[in-house]
């Protein structure tokens, strides 16, 4: 029986192989043939793939009726598709993390307030005209507020400004490294698609399980063996899977 994490994990495969399809299509001249077709099976096969595994866990399927392709079937010439990339035990590699937390914003106005405040404090010494600068949406504050700390979404954690919801963690092997440039407007999330080919080598589902006052008696008693299980009940990291 497929985990909850497998289930995501392909799920978020289809997306990667729908996104890298798109971006194929969209270039026009300058993706070849041969390099649509590959695209074309990852994506068939990727929505196989989920297909499959909530056929297996929930007796249901998605609405789309596919079979899996061979790569060679569709890859336009003698050379065949390139395999996903594997990761050894030593020498280089290049690794993706990429994170994602939600948060529960309890009154905005309360955070703009906090994060015109941590600006002054982050500018004051070195730009004190930015320093004095309102800020005036969520996204401004909540860079001031990683700013000041330690760069991490952890950080954040400690703002009561900011409930902190669940989260994901999530390593990839990429071929190319990050291009800081700008993308167009509609692309801004550019920065996190990957390719069919970047092979997901771990998932951290980041849980937070909240509990009555009444059960925190039972919890603390628990919190020993959740521990060692890689579990943590009453707002904290629920490992799902991981990959190697």
């Amino acid at each position: 029986m497929p985990t909850e994490a497998e289930i995501d994990a392909a799920l978020d495969a289809v997306i990667v192989a729908a996104r890298s399809h798109r971006e194929l299509l969209r270039s026009g001249e300058r993706a070849t043939e041969r390099d649509v077709s590959r695209a074309y099976v990852a994506l068939n096969n990727a929505t196989v793939r989920y297909d499959d595994l909530l056929s297996e866990a929930y007796d249901e399927v998605t609405p789309w009726d596919l079979e899996y392709l061979e790569p060679e079937d569709q890859a336009g010439d003698d050379d065949g598709p390139q395999p996903q990339r594997e990761v050894g035990t030593s020498g280089p590699a290049l690794i993706c993390v990429r994170q994602r937390r939600d948060y529960q914003v309890p009154e905005v106005r309360d955070l703009l307030r906090l994060g015109a405040q941590i600006r002054r404090k982050n500018w004051a010494e070195h730009d004190p005209d930015h320093a004095g600068v309102p800020v005036t949406n969520v996204g401004e504050a909540v860079y001031e507020l990683v700013l000041a700390g330690d760069g991490s979404l952890a950080s954040l954690d400690a703002y009561p400004e900011l409930v902190p919801g669940n989260g994901v963690l999530l390593v990839n092997a990429i071929d190319r490294p990050l291009d800081p440039v700008g993308e167009s407007p509609g692309e801004e999330d550019a920065p996190f698609r990957l390719l069919p080919a970047d092979p997901l080598l771990y998932r951290l589902d980041e849980e937070i399980v909240d509990g009555d006052d009444d059960e925190i008696d039972d919890e603390f008693d628990e919190e020993e063996d959740d521990e060692q299980d890689g579990e943590f009940e009453g707002g904290g990291l629920v490992p799902e899977s991981a990959r190697s």
